[in-house]
């Protein structure tokens, strides 16, 4: 995750239960990250082996530009980023920050397809709520998406 988003949590839910964190940050030290949470410079540096040794998949929370950056470094000879596990609002805000994909509400999208209900609970290892969910008076869906082979 992006510096914005790890302050965007609440102190009393940092880090992550049950996970490695791991902060993108070119400022760590104004964090005041300590372990078992990590800091690392960039998307491309690596996290040592043993401190991933126990991580079966890899998950990028955010924010915006790391969203991007994942992306843009999937389009290279590395192509790691495979899914989009999203939550799409179905209301409109003002907003100044967007997803740097389109994945239109009809399962459409350039180099991505939408799975299926059963395809994100195998792949999740758990039953996600199915259909339109609501919190709040906010209306929303759980979706995954795949690349194109």
């Amino acid at each position: 995750m992006g510096r914005k988003t790890w302050q965007s949590i609440p102190p009393r839910f940092r880090p992550l239960k049950d996970r490695l964190n791991a902060v993108i940050t070119r400022t760590p030290s104004e964090l005041g990250i300590s372990p078992p949470t990590i800091t690392i410079p960039d998307l491309e540096s690596s996290v040592s082996a043993e401190q991933t040794k126990d991580c079966s998949k890899i998950f990028i929370i955010g924010g915006a530009q790391i969203y991007k950056l994942a992306l843009e470094q999937e389009k290279s000879e590395k192509a790691e980023t495979t899914r989009i596990l999203l939550t799409r609002i179905l209301s409109d805000f003002e907003c100044d920050t967007f997803f740097p994909l389109e994945l239109k509400e009809d399962g459409t999208a350039e180099g991505w397809e939408r799975k299926s209900k059963q395809e994100l609970d195998d792949w999740v290892g758990e039953k996600v709520p199915e259909g339109v969910q609501e919190e709040n008076g906010t209306k929303y869906v759980f979706e995954m998406w795949e690349k194109k082979r």
